[in-house]
């Protein structure tokens, strides 16, 4: 194989196949653990329902706990002082001669976890012995069963620094600890996970608690809230505004819109209001003046970083918070700020009341306790929250009681005694813990909990509101999908004569020519001849060829809605009826090369069937999906299947001898820009500069991580070589990112017709790596 061949092979990674999230309903209940699989991390249709065992479905009880992840005494404390009030609460409910354990589960039957799970940087592993150090050993005086229902914080997500937030594929590392094996002896030194207790079956997910499946309780969505709220950016596309970020959006505004739930709570780890020093999300961490937040007395003044660098202030997560959990949660649950605050609903969130419960690990000062009107907050100390939900009958409003709890480490008369990962005695802990009440409350409290018919620590379930439908995240109308959605009249269909879509394939113009050219240049040996291995590899490249086709004209159709937004929809329209009919010209040179009963190589035996498959799918209508969706994921579905067919023939193909490997190679380069394609497709149904500006810039980042790591066999070195070999690509593509993120979103806002910068960036970057003519 040449080297400009491997050089351009190398430029086109794996992304996380494009998949829609829904509901989990109809799923049996059950705890992740041994023996099941890992979902798809995009797709939380694949992760099992985890149903918390309550005792009574008119009563729910839990606790509340973030960025716990220390590994000090004062999360051993924090952790003791949690069973304490757990029993206490149980052993209250007046049933005589119950257990430790019995009474715990009365008390409390499950727990809330707000990121921030592992600090200082996450985990490398699923076997990486901090999950015992900094999670396990703090909780086992809890019933091994009682399940930890886990987010991820931004301290879990490390890239280059502890807490950047910029690598979320090293937060896939607390998915997979949900379904590692359990070491049921407790003394095996080299397996951390030695309960079932850990629960983050996807990075999203969301389970019911109490009441009927008909009709629960409780309904509880959790929300990755990493790559959303701004920070230091994650360049992969894996974890894109546009494509995990609108997904995790759809998923969640049809959840909590379609739930029976009688109450409905959404938890994660960064906050929509906080008095703490991280501050409102839309003034995050004010860099430049070093006052976060902004009174939501005054809205309108913002500070200056949240007028200059929007993103970074945490305006997409606020943007997020209002279109798909404003008004629709009752309660929202947080950590990130190391203290903990219960803080009164605003106009901006309708009905919602915020806890953030951050000092389950760490403490942190106030950073302004007036900014937000509070019930009750607690700086410099740690802590939790222990919530009751309960209801008089099946049809009484459900009323939520919250109780803050302090808890002091190293002083008191109370011990836990602290065993090392192979169960063997390490030291003792002392600690006190004590409830938190206000006995005067504010003037301005008092009318609020007035105007509600509130007491201090008590919300009676509320009616929405009724604010204005949001679309400030998805930057779609509301109610209108003619910008997602390719009219039926524009769908190919099943019966047209495949003579009349071969010009299809003729190349489309766009930034990803250049990579088109070496591409072509250096898999010519390999495809000329009329041996059966030249044409499989022809048939592969003209897959890659016309993936990059597709990728042009959506790039091209998001940077002319840019520059005319009076003109967006038509544009799109008609981009989206280039695709589709690109997609089914492929479909039909598909079909020369593998017909039905075909004698090909054992690797792509299936294919003929595949490819039957995907000219199908390609013809089915699928417009009201994607309606529903609000994105392209239903059109470009096809897409998603070929690729993974290709991706097993690929893995198939590079076990065996001859030209066999090569044509593996050319299976998976097709694989991996089918799903590349996919990506940006799910951007096109948008004006807004910023979700092409994320796709193409994860094109970049694949590009230049390949380039770095597909040199050496760094599949079989150590995770910390590895992760060290990707760096320099990450950091360029995440400085990019940086760079032209905040203009994009600007933009966005002011409809302004300037061109996007992405194409530049593109040119730029392939010219700095010679691929560019």
């Amino acid at each position: 194989m040449n080297k400009q061949f491997q050089l351009v092979s190398m430029g086109l990674l794996v992304a996380t196949l494009v998949a829609c999230g829904g509901s989990s309903g109809g799923r049996s209940a059950q705890l992740a653990g041994p023996g099941t699989t890992p979902p798809d991390i995009n797709n939380p249709d694949t992760t099992p329902e985890v149903q918390p065992e309550t005792l009574d479905a008119n009563r729910v009880r839990f606790l509340v706990v973030g960025d716990a992840g220390s590994g000090s005494d004062g999360q051993m404390a924090v952790g003791a002082a949690m069973a304490d009030v757990c029993e206490a609460k149980g052993r209250s409910t007046g049933k005589a001669s119950l257990t430790r354990a019995a009474a715990i589960r009365q008390g409390c039957q499950f727990v809330l976890g707000l990121g921030d799970n592992i600090y200082e940087e996450g985990t490398r592993s699923a076997s990486d012995p901090q999950f015992f150090d900094k999670f396990e050993r703090a909780y086992l005086n809890f019933p091994n069963d009682l399940p930890f229902f886990m987010v991820s914080g931004n301290h879990d997500n490390s890239a280059f620094f502890g807490g950047d937030g910029a690598g979320n594929a090293r937060g896939e590392n607390q998915v997979d600890y949900t379904y590692a094996p359990i070491d049921v002896t407790g003394i095996d030194a080299s397996n951390p996970r030695k309960t079932p207790r850990w629960q983050m079956p996807s990075r999203y997910y969301d389970f019911t608690a109490g009441g009927t499946k008909a009709k629960p309780l409780l309904h509880f969505f959790a929300i990755d809230s990493n790559q959303v709220a701004g920070g230091f950016p994650d360049a992969s596309p894996e974890y894109s505004y546009s494509t995990y970020g609108l997904r995790q959006l759809n998923w969640l505004k049809q959840g909590m819109r379609k739930s029976n739930a009688r109450m409905k709570f959404a938890f994660a780890h960064h906050p929509y209001l906080s008095n703490g020093e991280h501050g409102n999300a839309g003034n995050y961490d004010d860099l430049l003046f070093g006052q976060a937040g902004q009174s939501t007395a005054s809205p309108l003044a913002p500070s200056l970083q949240a007028a200059l660098l929007p993103v970074l202030a945490g305006q997409r997560y606020k943007d997020f918070m209002e279109e798909a959990v404003c008004d629709q949660a009752d309660v929202y649950f947080n950590g990130h700020d190391h203290d903990l605050q219960w803080l009164t609903s605003v106009p901006s969130c309708g009905k919602t009341e915020f806890i953030v419960s951050g000092a389950g690990g760490k403490t942190r000062s106030a950073s302004d306790e007036s900014r937000n009107l509070a019930r009750l907050q607690r700086y410099e100390q740690y802590g939790f929250f222990w919530v009751e939900v309960s209801a008089a009958s099946d049809s009484a409003k459900p009323i939520l009681r919250a109780e803050m709890y302090n808890v002091v480490a190293g002083e008191g008369d109370r011990e836990t005694a602290i065993v090392k990962i192979d169960g063997t005695a390490d030291k003792t802990v002392s600690y006190r813990y004590v409830r938190v009440q206000d006995e005067v409350a504010s003037d301005g409290l008092s009318s609020y909990l007035a105007g509600h018919n509130d007491s201090a620590d008590t919300i009676t379930r509320r009616d929405p509101v009724g604010l204005p439908e949001s679309a400030g995240f998805s930057g779609l109308p509301a109610n209108n999908c003619q910008a997602t959605v390719v009219p039926s009249d524009l769908a190919p269909t099943a019966n047209q004569p495949a003579a009349n879509r071969s010009s299809a394939l003729i190349a489309a113009p766009g930034p990803f020519d250049p990579m088109q050219t070496a591409l072509s240049q250096g898999l010519a040996p390999w495809t000329k001849g009329n041996n059966s291995s030249a044409t499989l590899m022809a048939a592969m490249t003209q897959v890659t060829l016309a993936s990059l086709d597709i990728a042009d004209v959506v790039l091209s159709a998001s940077a002319d809605s840019a520059r005319q937004p009076q003109s967006a929809a038509a544009l799109q329209q008609a981009a989206g009826r280039d695709v589709l009919a690109r997609m089914q010209a492929l479909g039909d040179r598909l079909a020369t090369t593998f017909p039905a009963n075909a004698t090909l190589p054992a690797a792509f035996k299936d294919m003929p069937t595949v490819t039957a498959q995907y000219r199908s799918a390609v013809a089915s209508p699928r417009q009201a999906s994607a309606c529903e969706r609000q994105d392209l994921s239903a059109v470009v579905a096809p897409l998603v299947t070929l690729a993974r067919s290709l991706a097993a023939a690929a893995e198939a193909a590079e076990q065996g001898v001859g030209d066999i490997p090569v044509l593996g190679g050319g299976a998976r380069l097709a694989a991996n820009a089918l799903v590349d394609t996919s990506s940006l497709i799910a951007a096109l149904g948008t004006v807004q500069t910023s979700a092409i500006n994320d796709a193409a810039l994860g094109a970049v980042n694949r590009l230049l991580r390949n380039l770095t790591t597909g040199v050496l066999p760094f599949d079989q070195a150590s995770p910390e070589i590895a992760e060290g070999a990707a760096l320099p690509g990450n950091a360029v593509s995440a400085l990019l990112m940086t760079a032209t993120r905040e203009v994009t979103f600007r933009v966005d806002q002011l409809l302004e017709p300037i061109l996007s910068p992405v194409q530049q960036v593109l040119h730029t970057v392939f010219a700095a790596l010679g691929l560019s003519r």
